[in-house]
């Protein structure tokens, strides 16, 4: 009987590490996806790329499976705010790209 419920603990401890582990990847997905749809966008309000600068950031990240939930243009950066769900639990991930304050025109 002991052998059961020892089974039982280890099945319900492996299902919720992995669901964490699974949650950790999925930040890290999220994080890296705003952080090239901020990038993308600051090139494209820079001239690098044409465009406008939101959109671009939006096609990025809904081709990598997450939403765009705020995108800010100011006149020298962009911050964009990215939102991904993983089992029912949604949360947002934040990125800012832009000219860098150097003291140089």
């Amino acid at each position: 009987m002991w052998v059961l419920g020892f089974l039982c603990i280890l099945v319900t401890t492996s299902v919720a590490v992995m669901v964490g582990a699974s949650a950790i990847v999925m930040d890290a997905r999220l994080q890296g996806s705003v952080d090239r749809s901020a990038l993308a966008g600051a090139d494209v309000a820079r001239g690098v790329v044409p465009g406008i600068p939101c959109q671009h950031a939006q096609d990025l990240l809904e081709s990598e499976g997450f939403a765009l939930v705020g995108c800010t243009l100011k006149e020298d950066s962009i911050r964009v705010v990215g939102q991904g769900n993983h089992v029912g639990v949604e949360w947002t991930r934040r990125a800012r790209a832009g000219v860098g304050q150097s003291g140089q025109k």
